[in-house]
């Protein structure tokens, strides 16, 4: 494995763990102030993006050569959709807090803010 895939796989997991980190307080502070219902859509919110994570951890597993990009297009179309599928489902169906539910979302997003990568390998 090359050290690039190496160190992409390591930023993706570290990725999920800063997710996690940064929704599970937006989920305690509603379940404080506004009750369980809105707690479990922020939760639900931010479970939209550890899986948009998950996804693309796994397409990023699966590409290798020449077919990298196209892989990696394929990831981030199933990720599109997938969002816009959940918060559908969580907002339509699940009659969820729309606000609650794309607060616990935009957190998790943060996530990509503080999840540093390496870009140079070491000697």
């Amino acid at each position: 494995m090359s050290y690039a895939a190496r160190v992409l796989r390591a930023t993706l997991r570290r990725l999920l763990a800063v997710q996690l980190i940064l929704v599970l307080p937006v989920v305690f502070a509603y379940a404080i102030i506004k009750g369980g219902d809105n707690a479990l859509a922020a939760g639900y919110g931010g479970g939209i993006a550890l899986i948009n994570t998950a996804v693309m951890a796994w397409r990023v597993s699966q590409t290798s050569g020449k077919k990298a990009l196209v892989e990696l297009y394929i990831g981030a179309g199933i990720r599109f959709g997938l969002t816009l599928l959940l918060m559908a489902v969580g907002m339509g169906m699940l009659k969820l807090d729309p606000l609650a539910l794309l607060l616990g979302f935009a957190v998790a997003q943060l996530g990509y803010l503080f999840n540093r990568v390496p870009i140079q390998e070491p000697d």
